[in-house]
């Protein structure tokens, strides 16, 4: 699954680029939005980007819809 820099906007307010994997056949929007805080704001030193897909309308098409930011212990 190729990675790719995605811009995310995060309920915080801030903006950053943020690697993520997604399928080959999954749009990537100019913009996502980001659920929770961006990873400045988490202050955690490890952390995984957990992209979420919406099927469009038809579900022919499925579109990059939401990136979390989630902690990893150890």
């Amino acid at each position: 699954m190729p990675r790719r820099v995605v811009p995310t906007l995060f309920d915080c307010g801030h903006r950053a680029d943020v690697k993520v994997s997604v399928d080959g056949d999954v749009t990537v929007p100019d913009l996502v939005r980001g659920l929770g805080q961006c990873p400045a704001c988490m202050s955690e030193e490890r952390l995984i980007a957990i992209s979420g897909v919406a099927p469009q309308p038809g579900g022919r098409e499925l579109v990059l819809d939401s990136i979390l930011m989630m902690p990893i212990d150890g």
